[in-house]
């Protein structure tokens, strides 16, 4: 609501009154009613700090000047600038300028003014509103009530007033911050100037000191990790830093009152105000002045890293080796390496190795430091794996060396060792790696690694190779050939070529040794022979763990598959007199005594158990009595063959073709070896007729289906291929399956390879020969997947055959279908007193008894292995 007052004539701001708003205000008192008692108590000191506040900031506003040059002037007496009359002149005259003009300027705020700026300070300006009158309605109730409530508000606002702040902000006056200048260089005069020295003021030493101050640091090299010295808080005497750290020496003021001196300076200050280099040599330091100080200062030489490797070597299996090592230095380990050296006189300069080698550069494997902490002494281990270095397998020598922050290297004595290589249990596996280490060794034996690599694969099919494998090598041996006829580096191949083979036989070992195997009993088989290879080339007792692990993996595979398979024949049909059955737990037992064995290096005791367990293994009862060959296996077993002799057709195709364009006739080519290792003539690369090779030596050869037809290279190829399309037409036309999708599709594959067979037999006798390959890929792609359909046509059928027994509640041999351990072939748990494979039958107490006898009997015949005896007479503890 709008108030009353009487406003009286204007004047200027500085005999403003309270209210003041602008630069024109009242001249007299502006009447309103004085605030209450009640008022006045909430706001006494709350005003009287607000007056307070807004002294402090006038004063300030018009001080701020003087003020900065009395901190000049402190700043300049802290470090000697007030010598002579001029600048003390002149700080005197600014002084007076200043403090005149805020004099004049200075306005003494009045209690008016501290309750005007407090109640700006506030929402809704209260103190005014208390102090209003109600200037219309007055005589109405409602109004009346609605100004009351009103005042009632902003009596409630004042219960929580604070004083107002001061506004001490002057950024806009002194925009380039003259004021802090002054302060900071005041602080600094304070803190370093000649009042803190001990000297007593009026002597000489005091007005030197107060002409001259110095300071000076010493910083040890970053890596050391130590903090910097300030030497005026060193006390005098000796003092030990790293060697190379940086002395930095200041003065100021006059240059002739201080000198710097010592024999660890490298050349003199002079009078240079600053002084900057590294220590490098033990010696004095002195500050020569008003306060002398002197240090003997100790630089201490950083020594080298030391590093030796620590405990033994170890390996596994697949080439992965660790050796500890331990570090240590002064100031912490930065860096790290191992370098690997071939040891060239160790090396056994035999076959590919007889040779040089081709200049390699050493090999350097990082340390693994730790991320945090400190580094002064590590204890780490090396772990690596170089299974497809060139060195792999050869001597050589690891050398440990260590970095420091000075960049200095200590390095250990060297390590001889044979640098661990996958071990490769499968011969060919091994031959292929034996003859890749040869090109490695040189480029120089890629000739001589051709022709090993030819010879080994002249019989293919007495290697039993896996599906790829044989075309794979067959390929690497055509562009190392390739490379040795159209190359134009002396004695060998260009570097890519010769790395890109070495990859390919490396590969291909891996696969022959890794290759994964789908029968269960293939795969113990397997286990079985790496483990006993194992142990006659003399393998680590790590290796040899890591082996027997994988036996037994392979043992409870292969158990599992017995267990999983129902049995065919007639349950209650007699069972052979000696035959055992071999509980889990006596295989374990075996399995422990091997292991035990090896690690007690009794290894021809160890192979003797492992051979006679094989043995056993090979006695134990088979399902439906015997091993059977399962519906469709020789029908499998027929198509393999058929696809293996056709992969033999493409590739004596295929070396035709190759010497058809080294213009030799077929069969002729000098490099091309006969069957008995004679050179072949004219008979497609079978040597028949009893032709010996040019050198003298007999070649005869096998020459089964060749007759050599007068020079035509095609024409008994064409032969054998349309034999093998009839062979392979009875084979379709007899295969199991009938009536099963999958069945139909195998035939239909069939049907499409047999088309192709009778194409390349066509292209053959055309004399087409690489019409004649693409047809024999179709039909060998074809023929691929007729195998996969008639695998699925066969597994359909089980299981229909399976479901249908399950049905049928009539089948009273179903609950009595046993295992060799005498568990459910369903495979739901383990052997019960409703599966036992004893019944109640007299015919089965007859045969236990037998048994019984038998084991009697053999446990007493004394030219038995003692271990297989030892076994009987546990088993006949068990009764």
């Amino acid at each position: 609501m709008p108030s009353s007052a009487h406003v009286p004539p204007m004047k200027k701001c500085w005999d403003a009154i309270p209210f003041q708003n602008g630069c024109d205000v009242p001249t007299g008192p502006v009447t309103r009613p004085d605030l209450s008692q009640k008022v006045q108590k909430r706001l006494r000191w709350p005003l009287a700090l607000t007056r307070g506040g807004m002294v402090l900031e006038r004063l300030w506003q018009v001080g701020w000047p003087l003020a900065s040059v009395i901190l000049v002037t402190i700043a300049l007496a802290g470090f000697g600038g007030l010598r002579g009359w001029a600048v003390p002149m002149v700080l005197v005259l600014a002084a007076l300028i200043f403090l005149i003009r805020a004099t004049r300027r200075f306005v003494w705020p009045t209690s008016g003014h501290a309750l005007r700026r407090l109640d700006d300070n506030l929402t809704g300006h209260p103190i005014a509103a208390v102090q209003d009158d109600q200037a219309t309605g007055v005589g109405d109730a409602a109004s009346a009530q609605l100004w009351q409530a009103h005042q009632d508000r902003m009596l409630a606002r004042l219960d929580e007033v604070q004083a107002a702040p001061p506004d001490l902000r002057v950024a806009g006056k002194d925009p380039y911050a003259l004021r802090l200048i002054a302060a900071t260089g005041a602080v600094m005069a304070i803190g370093f100037g000649p009042w803190n020295s001990t000297t007593p003021t009026g002597t000489q030493g005091a007005a030197a000191q107060v002409a001259a101050s110095w300071e000076g640091w010493i910083e040890p090299p970053s890596y050391t990790g130590q903090p910097s010295l300030y030497l005026d808080d060193q006390p005098d005497g000796a003092l030990t830093i790293p060697k190379d750290s940086r002395l930095t020496l200041r003065r100021y003021g006059d240059p002739l009152a201080l000198a710097f001196t010592g024999s660890v300076l490298d050349s003199e200050a002079g009078a240079a105000s600053s002084l900057s280099q590294r220590i490098t040599r033990s010696g004095t330091l002195s500050i020569d002045g008003p306060t002398a100080r002197s240090w003997t200062l100790t630089a201490l030489q950083d020594t080298p890293p030391t590093i030796r490797p620590s405990g033994p070597l170890t390996r596994q299996l697949n080439g992965d080796f660790t050796l500890n090592f331990v570090a240590t230095d002064d100031y912490g380990i930065t860096g790290g390496a191992v370098i690997i050296t071939l040891s060239l006189d160790d090396v056994t300069r035999a076959h590919g190795l007889s040779i040089d080698p081709e200049p390699r550069p050493e090999v350097a494997v990082d340390l693994p430091l730790p991320y945090r902490g400190a580094r002064k002494l590590i204890e780490g281990t090396l772990q690596e794996n170089l299974v497809e270095h060139p060195f792999a397998g050869l001597p050589v020598t690891l050398t440990f060396v260590a970095q420091d922050g000075a960049d200095q290297e200590g390095d250990s004595q060297p390590y001889p060792m044979i640098l661990p290589a996958r071990r490769f249990l499968n011969p060919m596996a091994k031959a292929l790696i034996e003859q890749r280490r040869d090109l490695m060794w040189n480029r120089a034996n890629a000739r001589r690694v051709s022709q090993v690599l030819r010879a080994t694969l002249f019989h293919p099919e007495d290697l039993s190779l896996p599906e790829g494998i044989y075309l794979q090598l067959r390929g690497a041996i055509r562009r190392l050939e390739a490379g040795l006829a159209f190359s134009d580096v002396a004695g060998g191949v260009p570097g890519d070529l010769r790395d890109e083979v070495a990859q390919v036989l490396w590969d291909v070992a891996v696969e022959l040794e890794d290759g994964q195997l789908d029968d269960a009993r293939a795969r113990m088989e397997e286990a079985q022979r790496r483990l006993e290879q194992a142990m006659r080339d003399g393998a680590t007792p790590e290796e040899l763990a890591e082996l027997m692990d994988e036996y037994r993996d392979a043992m409870r595979d292969y158990m599992d598959q017995l267990a999983q398979q129902a049995p065919e024949g007639d349950p209650n049909a007699p069972q052979p007199d000696n035959a055992i059955e071999l509980s889990q737990s006596d295989l374990d037992a075996m399995m422990d005594r091997i292991e035990e064995l090896m690690r007690e290096g009794r290894t021809e005791e160890a192979m003797e158990l492992l051979d006679q367990m094989r043995r056993m293994m090979e006695n134990m009862q088979a399902q439906r009595g015997g091993e059977s060959q399962r519906p469709g296996e020789a029908a499998r077993d027929e198509l393999r063959e058929t696809m293996r002799q056709q992969q033999g057709l493409s590739d004596r195709a295929f070396r035709d073709l190759q010497e058809q364009g080294q213009g030799s006739q077929a069969g002729e080519n000098q490099e091309n070896e006969g069957r008995d290792g004679g050179q072949g003539r004219g008979q497609s690369h079978e040597g028949s007729g009893g032709e010996q090779g040019q050198d003298g030596q007999g070649g005869a050869q096998e020459g089964q289906d060749s007759q050599g037809r007068g020079g035509d290279p095609g024409t008994s190829l064409a032969d054998r291929q349309r034999a093998l399309q009839d062979q392979l037409d009875a084979q379709r036309r007899n295969l199991p399956g009938a009536g099963d999708p999958a069945g139909q599709a195998a035939r239909d594959a069939l049907d499409e390879a047999g088309r192709a067979m009778g194409q390349a037999a066509d292209a053959l006798e055309q004399g087409d020969i690489p019409e004649a390959l693409n047809q024999q890929a179709d039909a060998m792609e074809a023929m691929r997947e007729g195998l996969r359909q008639f695998d699925q046509a066969m597994a359909n059928q089980q299981a229909r055959e399976n479901g249908q027994q399950g049905e049928n509640p009539g089948e009273s041999n179903q609950a009595s279908d046993q295992d060799p351990l005498g568990r459910s072939a369903s495979g739901r748990g383990g052997a019960t007193s409703t599966d036992s494979p004893l019944g109640d039958t007299d015919e089965i107490y007859r045969r236990a008894e037998e048994l019984m006898q038998e084991l009697r009997k053999r446990s007493g015949e004394s030219d038995r292995p003692q271990l297989e005896r030892d076994y009987l007479e546990r088993l006949l503890d068990q009764f």
